[in-house]
């Protein structure tokens, strides 16, 4: 059975990736905006639907037919979770790829030149422009300011850049934080200034300043692997996107 929480926050392992991204949303807005909803299942899982995307979690004793009929019924434009969870409600895959993460017992620990914690909004989505690519969409630009600068002053999000002069040069951006986990929300680059190290020290200073047991980012299928496991991470698991 599935219950609308109203007043408890989503009972979820915060130091799972989903787990993660639906604790750290219901720690900055709550429980209560009109954008977001959360639903609890007997068995554990939990689904939250932040805007027009859903996110699910904890699906180990879901009742798989319950939450694929309800899916249906909601305003949804993609649900996020892992593959084994898309497999078990019988989900078609949009897309998919491998969750990678880094333990706190692998960061690297240094001074790096440069860096700059939480750059303006404006200039991170500079880089994100320059940076969008068919598998890298770029957001529209006024809900990416919003949220960031909201979930920055909350807590629950931290920006690294790296300079180049005057400029941003490259960035890496957590959208999700909890007490022993973080997730990476994307890692771009200006083109022209790529294989210069730029984007290694963004992500390396981001895992530094967050020091948190577990980092995740989510890797596009076939892209960037060597690059994630010369930083330390490791595989994790995959996930999968279903369009609606």
């Amino acid at each position: 059975m599935l219950k609308l929480l109203t007043e408890k926050a989503p009972d979820v392992s915060e130091e799972t990736p989903f787990g993660c991204k639906i604790a750290s949303t219901a720690a900055a807005y709550g429980l209560h905006e009109p954008f977001e909803q959360f639903w609890a299942q007997d068995g554990g899982a939990v689904l939250a639907k932040i805007d027009s995307e859903a996110l699910l979690t904890g699906a180990r004793q879901m009742n798989a037919e319950e939450l694929h009929a309800f899916l249906l019924t909601l305003d949804i434009r993609k649900l996020s979770c892992t593959a084994e969870t898309a497999k078990r409600l019988e989900l078609p895959v949009s897309a998919r790829g491998e969750i990678m993460v880094l333990r706190r017992e692998k960061i690297v620990k240094e001074t790096y030149a440069d860096v700059r914690v939480n750059p303006g909004p404006r200039e991170i989505y500079a880089v994100l422009e320059q940076s969008g690519s068919e598998t890298f969409p770029v957001p529209e630009f006024e809900p990416f300011y919003m949220d960031l600068s909201f979930r920055t002053r909350h807590g629950a999000a931290l920006s690294v850049g790296v300079s180049q002069g005057d400029r941003l040069a490259a960035c890496a951006v957590c959208s999700a934080v909890t007490e022993r986990a973080a997730v990476i929300a994307c890692v771009a680059c200006v083109p022209g200034l790529r294989r210069h190290g730029y984007g290694r020290t963004a992500v390396a200073a981001l895992a530094e300043k967050l020091n948190r047991d577990f980092l995740y980012i989510f890797r596009a299928e076939g892209e960037n692997e060597e690059f994630y496991r010369s930083l330390g991470f490791e595989p994790y698991g995959n996930w999968t996107e279903t369009t609606f």
